[in-house]
């Protein structure tokens, strides 16, 4: 089997760019909001897809037009010759070709919705400013009559997922690198915040936080039901760029009341809820939280042979994600024309069979912060519903063998996911539970009934 290289991105160029204070999570106050968060956390597992210019050109996002170079997804094609500002041009144009002739968003949904996910994270505008929607502020855009596209791809990608029973949000970036008063062509751009002094020339930057604002006007006005606003760009904050979120979050609840706005990586009310990226916090989180992950090389598919990780490297995420009581947010994205690599689509449709079986122990599950010591073979991770407990044994193999489980404890009962129940025998303090070679596959789970007393 052909071993490659997932190591994601260096998140160096990504981030928030300057580290601030965390004052730690801010829980909402607004019974609308409350109520969205606690059903989204229900769901566990959901999809982010990115598509874009950046695609046509074999990159998993817009970042080579980042001017810090800095290696790999920062820079430009390694056959690419000129300036910088040679090659900013040259990339908008690549508009012109980017057809996504392959492009099917009901085949998308379907394939999504059998994979188990319930929710959908959109890209519609990079931190290019291209903006895959109708709108009516810029001509940079997927339905612009000089574009390959000719389509309004998020209009098409949020009807196919409602369709298909999903929810659907939005990911937008408060950076805009083609917007005149964010970047300023006729200065010199040199990494990737702003290119003049706000302070001197308020106007202008007034001016990009109305266009701002106008766009999310439109996508939480004109695309039905949201249950996210997912805001990229964490370096666009105050006070070095201040893009008054606070106005933000209104517009979007007048719109939608109880939208959820996460303003990424910018502690505060308007981050309900956190969003590790490539990563994942130890023992997870005391607050609402999703790992935006990628099951591919990056955020979309680079080539249409793209692999994507093997199963057991997939559960393993998830189950540390649910048993730190978060959600999966998996990227994945179509490569340049518009296609599903086959090994995407075989990794999701393998997830979703798995999640059939034991999805009962991951969706509306959570962190069983009180779960008793639990020994064996495998490594194990823990949930509870409904006064369930369920054990997860994870092989790092796509076969998981017969093992046995150790539970310091007292269990009334055992039942195999995908089987039946199995035998409780106790030595000393521990129940003893012998289990068969799973039925699924990377990873086995058990539900557990403690005995009470």
């Amino acid at each position: 089997m052909t071993q490659h290289d997932f190591t994601p991105d260096a998140l160096e160029a990504a981030g928030a760019g300057e580290v601030h204070h965390d004052p730690g999570y801010q829980w909402p106050t607004d019974p609308a909001v409350v109520e969205s968060l606690h059903r989204w956390q229900q769901h566990k597992v959901g999809v982010i897809i990115h598509w874009g210019i950046y695609t046509a050109i074999g990159q998993g996002g817009s970042w080579s037009l980042h001017r810090e170079h800095l290696g790999k997804f920062t820079d430009p094609p390694a056959d690419w010759q000129g300036s910088d500002a040679e090659y900013q041009t040259w990339y908008y144009d690549q508009g012109r070709t980017f057809t996504g002739a392959d492009l099917d968003p009901a085949d998308w949904a379907a394939t999504c919705r059998d994979a188990g996910m319930k929710y959908l994270v959109f890209t519609t505008k990079h931190h290019d400013g291209f903006a895959l929607y109708d709108t009516a502020y810029s001509n940079l855009k997927s339905t612009a009559e000089w574009t390959g596209l000719q389509r309004d791809v998020f209009r098409d990608f949020t009807d196919a997922f409602r369709a298909e029973g999903l929810e659907t949000g939005i990911y937008f970036s408060k950076a805009d690198w083609a917007h005149p008063c964010y970047w300023d062509q006729a200065r010199p751009i040199k990494d990737r915040w702003v290119n003049y002094d706000i302070q001197a020339e308020p106007h202008r930057w007034e001016r990009f936080k109305q266009f701002t604002h106008d766009q999310i006007r439109e996508l939480v006005n004109n695309y039905g039901p949201m249950n996210v606003l997912w805001l990229d760009a964490g370096w666009v904050r105050a006070p070095e760029e201040p893009i008054d979120i606070d106005e933000i979050a209104r517009i979007a609840r007048e719109a939608q009341p109880g939208i959820l706005v996460v303003d990424r990586e910018v502690p505060g009310p308007h981050e309900n809820y956190r969003t590790p990226e490539q990563g994942l916090p130890e023992g997870g989180m005391d607050c609402p939280w999703e790992a935006c992950i990628t099951m591919t090389r990056s955020w979309t598919s680079l080539a249409p042979d793209d692999p994507a990780k093997p199963l057991h490297v997939i559960l393993e995420t998830l189950l540390k994600i649910v048993s730190g009581g978060g959600n999966y947010l998996i990227g994945i994205g179509p490569d340049a024309t518009g296609a599903m690599p086959p090994e995407v689509r075989q990794r999701l449709g393998e997830l979703g069979e798995w999640l059939r079986i034991c999805g009962e122990g991951v969706y509306g599950s959570e962190k069983a912060a009180d779960a008793p010591e639990l020994q064996g073979d495998l490594t194990w991770y823990t949930t509870t519903r409904d006064g369930v407990l369920y054990a997860f044994g994870h092989s790092g193999e796509d076969i998981v063998p017969a093992t046995t489980l150790r539970i310091r404890g007292d269990v009334a009962s055992a039942l195999l996911l995908g089987g039946g129940e199995l035998t409780v025998t106790r030595d000393g303090e521990f129940a003893v539970v012998e289990v068969p070679e799973s039925p699924t596959r990377a990873a086995v789970g058990i539900a557990l009934t403690m005995a009470q007393g």
